[in-house]
């Protein structure tokens, strides 16, 4: 699964605006995992990504440990993610959660 972070505009960074944005993106095939005031995390399947975003997706391998850190996870990254239309009036960006760094 591919993860995703979704920035709501500002006028709908309310309870009533995440609660409309997490219909919206469950009706289009992602399931959300976590919701801010402002924010919305959700997780896509690659076909769907593929499908909803027209963009492709690279697979990021984890990294073992460094000197510095403790190693890196496995993910996905991608380009810039166009806003679907039935999202725009929502939503200000979409990006893919970049793989983190285990300190």
């Amino acid at each position: 699964m591919i993860k995703l972070q979704i920035l709501l505009h500002e006028p709908w960074r309310t309870s009533e605006g995440v609660e409309r944005v997490c219909e919206l993106i469950e009706s289009m095939g992602m399931k959300p995992t976590s919701q801010g005031q402002a924010t919305v995390s959700a997780a896509i399947s690659k076909n769907s990504f593929e499908e909803i975003f027209q963009t492709p997706v690279q697979e990021v391998a984890s990294r073992p440990p460094a000197d510095n850190d403790f190693g890196k996870s496995g993910g996905s990254i991608a380009d810039d993610l166009p806003i679907p239309k039935v999202l725009r009036q929502y939503v200000e960006s979409i990006t893919v959660a970049s793989p983190y760094t285990r300190i």
